[in-house]
């Protein structure tokens, strides 16, 4: 049985509040990125943002979504051994018709969703661990992969394993998307196809998919880039 750990978390008052969370810091923390995309979003709503809401209330399982806590940057063990946690952009929990939920979301602007699984010559066997065993845990271990991007396989597992910690109701991946020219759609159209999430246009929520116990649902959010704030409130 793996052992949860507790941690504190203070508030953000301004969104570059979030900078000593990022991986590099400041030097994640530019305009037209998707490090400084998530704390403009959502810092300073009372609630879900409005895209976001828009998009939940599509569905019977999460309509009328309400947002109970959110995480920036938050840190996910992966259960390999490895060392490094997975790192989401923004961990939601909200408040469903039948309990609570988990949205894990993944803003992007141009960036890709990694190096594709193919892309494993140089490795050790060490660093093979980790894509192994998340092919096994999303049940693609038998598919050929290889032109699949990595990123998007711990952010699932990622949202797998913080439902488990919350034991709530369902999971959803979504990818809140900045770009003008849909950067990423087709790699993540291709990963819902490979893990059994099903295909469909932006703002559509895909699955459910069930994994370890998991009913797992994911969605592509298309938006404008936010403006910046620095206010306290």
């Amino acid at each position: 049985m793996n052992r949860l750990k507790s941690q504190l978390y203070v508030p953000l008052r301004t969104p570059r509040d979030a900078v000593p969370f990022l991986a590099k810091g400041e030097l994640h923390w530019r305009k037209g990125y998707s490090a400084h995309a998530p704390a403009t979003t959502w810092f300073g709503n009372v609630g879900l943002p409005s895209n976001v809401q828009n998009m939940l209330d599509e569905t019977a399982t999460f309509g009328g979504a309400e947002l109970i806590d959110g995480f920036f940057e938050r840190k996910t063990d992966l259960r390999d051994g490895l060392r490094g946690p997975s790192q989401t952009d923004l961990l939601a929990i909200i408040r469903i018709r039948r309990g609570i939920a988990v949205l894990a979301v993944e803003e992007k602007v141009e960036e890709s969703f990694g190096n594709i699984i193919g892309n494993q010559e140089s490795y050790s066997e060490g660093k093979k661990i980790r894509p192994a065993g998340l092919q096994a845990l999303l049940g693609v271990q038998d598919k050929d992969v290889s032109r699949l991007r990595y990123q998007l396989f711990p952010r699932a597992a990622a949202a797998v394993f913080e439902y488990q910690r919350y034991n709530c109701n369902n999971a959803f991946l979504l990818v809140y998307s900045f770009s003008a020219q849909q950067t990423g759609y087709d790699d993540f159209c291709a990963f819902a196809r490979a893990v059994g999430l099903g295909d469909g246009p932006p703002m559509t929520t895909l699955g459910p998919k069930t994994i370890d116990g998991v009913s797992l649902y994911a969605g592509w959010l298309s938006d404008a880039l936010p403006t910046v704030s620095d206010r306290p409130v």
